[in-house]
């Protein structure tokens, strides 16, 4: 058998959902019929999809250390491909508007011109996964069924895709997953091929391959000391204003925002540790973890999740509210408006879940995460609009942390009750060797 000769192919299948919302922009930005700044990736049929470009890269990057893998995907030097993969259309796509503002982290209010918005794919959404494999000769000694198992893994526990991956948005896994692993030394894999049958033998997922543990993970589980709201303003209800963000039937804690809260506050963190300049924050300092977007780009390694919130756990109440003349203490004429913010129902009950987590956590890493679960913990930061009448602040009820193979778990006073508090304390203290990274 020559190394181009084919002698087997592995068909793998299955049903791509999305369990966060999902952007792949057009690159066409502002036009006359779409005012949004950034726009989803549509066929011609005007239904989303994600290109098999975008697997194929997310997947390669996943297993850039296994050889074998790295061989079925080729490089420009010495292989071809082997692995063919086909868009995904969601045609069950709803497109949902999201926006933001680029905040100064001096000042902590808006940048002037920061404000932007853009489309997304709902949450939920699903297609057709196909993925072919032609193995040839150069393949046969190697553990191909093995390297693909590992990615059928990957698969079927979760990807990340497109844009804002680092701030909750792309998460996605496939369910229903089968992998047909045709041997064309056998007539019967030849003739199943040749009908369009199941073959003789299929590829599993592998089992048991865990998380790195040099990723530091944090998932906690909060309640609201006082009322909560994420502003939505596209609302229908007469004399309303605006509502909080609802993600399907869920309200929602946006990664966006999660993310920024949490940049802001490491920026307030490193200021008070005078790891930054007293007049002008030194932001790359955090951009080698938080990433940039400027000339000089930088991938995050702080990743962080979306949060749902049931709606069946939180109640949402109506403030009719006037705006004030700051300069004589009075009201001004015809600003009377209404909001609706969330107040949680039971006060002790676990309502928001938060979930982020470093990659290639150094300790000094683990550290800041840690000070920043402190000040979710403590209240002593905010998530969500209006933190100016005392909206959004939290208490801590719960939270599971994991690195480097270690498990360590706090119950609803801080006090660690799995894992040893002095590691903890050890990581939290190194957060001034991040001086050290300029």
């Amino acid at each position: 058998m020559t190394d181009a000769q084919i002698f087997g192919k592995i068909k793998i299948t299955g049903e791509l959902i999305l369990k966060s919302p999902l952007l792949i922009g057009d690159g066409a930005g502002e036009t006359s019929d779409n005012f949004k700044d950034i726009h989803v990736l549509k066929n011609q049929g005007g239904a989303p999809f994600i290109p098999g470009t975008s697997l194929c890269g997310v997947l390669r990057e996943n297993f850039s250390g296994s050889e074998t893998l790295q061989k079925l995907f080729g490089n420009a030097d010495n292989f071809q491909s082997a692995i063919q993969f086909d868009d995904v259309e969601l045609t069950n796509g709803k497109i949902i508007y999201r926006d933001g503002v680029k905040i100064d982290g001096l000042t902590g209010t808006g940048i002037a011109g920061g404000k932007y918005d853009y489309e997304a794919v709902e949450r939920g959404a699903s297609g057709n996964l196909y993925i072919l494999i032609n193995l040839r000769g150069c393949h046969a000694e190697e553990n191909f069924k093995g390297a693909v198992a590992e990615m059928l893994e990957k698969l079927q526990s979760g990807i990340r895709l497109g844009a804002l991956t680092s701030k909750g948005f792309g998460v996605a896994a496939v369910e229903n997953l089968d992998a047909q692993f045709y041997d064309f030394t056998k007539k019967a894999d030849v003739i199943a091929w040749l009908t369009d049958k199941d073959s003789e033998e299929k590829i599993s997922p592998a089992k048991n391959i865990s998380a790195s543990t040099e990723n530091f993970v944090v998932d906690a589980e909060f309640a609201f000391n006082s009322s909560f709201i994420v502003r939505n303003y596209d609302v229908t209800e007469e004399k309303i204003s605006a509502v909080s963000l609802k993600s399907l039937e869920n309200f929602v804690l946006p990664g966006t925002s999660l993310k920024g809260i949490f940049r802001h506050r490491a920026e307030y963190i490193f200021s008070r540790l005078n790891l930054f300049s007293k007049l002008k924050l030194d932001t790359k300092l955090l951009d080698k973890l938080m990433g940039s977007a400027e000339d000089e780009k930088i991938k995050s390694r702080f990743i962080v999740a979306e949060s749902y919130i049931e709606s069946k756990n939180v109640a949402e109440v109506s403030h009719t509210r006037n705006k004030i003349d700051r300069f004589t203490g009075g009201t001004l004429q015809g600003t009377l408006f209404t909001t609706k913010p969330l107040y949680q129902k039971n006060f002790d009950a676990p309502t928001l879940h938060v979930h982020f987590e470093i990659i290639d956590a150094k300790d000094f890493d683990a550290g800041l995460a840690l000070f920043l679960l402190r000040d979710l913990w403590l209240g002593n930061v905010a998530v969500g609009g209006e933190k100016g009448i005392g909206r959004g602040t939290l208490k801590g009820i719960s939270a599971k942390i994991n690195f480097n193979g270690e498990t360590y778990e706090l119950d609803k006073d801080g006090k660690v009750i799995k894992g040893k508090a002095d590691e903890l304390s050890k990581f939290a203290a190194s957060v001034k060797n991040w001086s050290d990274e300029k």
